[in-house]
């Protein structure tokens, strides 16, 4: 099954070393789709780059990360592009912001969210946008953050 992920690489500020880690790619039968290159934000003489990349299966990923850090290049992360949206309710005593702000820094995009009643009467209705291989975190994440709150969360099923 093809999947399509963005690479986050640290690359040495040198000519010639993006370009090994694109062969790279290519070796493992990688098919690019689009590269985020900010040499603006030189921290310790890395530059962050992400690459959009769609490879045949997840055996072509590997293949590639490992000859990535095989030529020297540190890969900082392999994010799925594939997303779902996913709904969840919550019930409880929970305040808005503070639980768009938890689901914020773990990483999660909410997209939309509304709430009705207040106190231990609040019900919040959330729509948010999760990489299809973090959905089963997710849910585990709005459980733990609905309880530390004295909250019930219901994720879609």
């Amino acid at each position: 099954m093809r999947q399509r992920v963005r690479l986050t690489c640290a690359l040495v500020d040198r000519p010639g070393t993006l370009l090994k880690v694109l062969e790279q790619i290519a070796l493992a039968g990688g098919n690019i789709i689009s590269i985020v290159h900010n040499r603006e934000s030189i921290t310790s003489g890395y530059v962050p780059v992400s690459i959009n990349v769609e490879f045949p299966d997840a055996q072509s990923l590997e293949r590639a990360r490992r000859g990535i850090e095989g030529v020297g290049v540190p890969v900082m992360g392999a994010e799925s592009l594939e997303r779902r949206m996913v709904t969840a309710i919550v019930v409880g005593g929970v305040r808005l912001d503070s639980l768009l702000s938890e689901l914020e820094s773990r990483g999660y995009r909410v997209i939309e969210s509304s709430a009705r009643g207040f106190g231990e009467g609040l019900t919040v209705r959330l729509l948010l946008e999760v990489p299809t291989g973090r959905v089963r975190e997710l849910e585990e994440d709005l459980q733990a953050i609905a309880e530390m709150h004295g909250a019930l969360a219901i994720p879609e099923v």
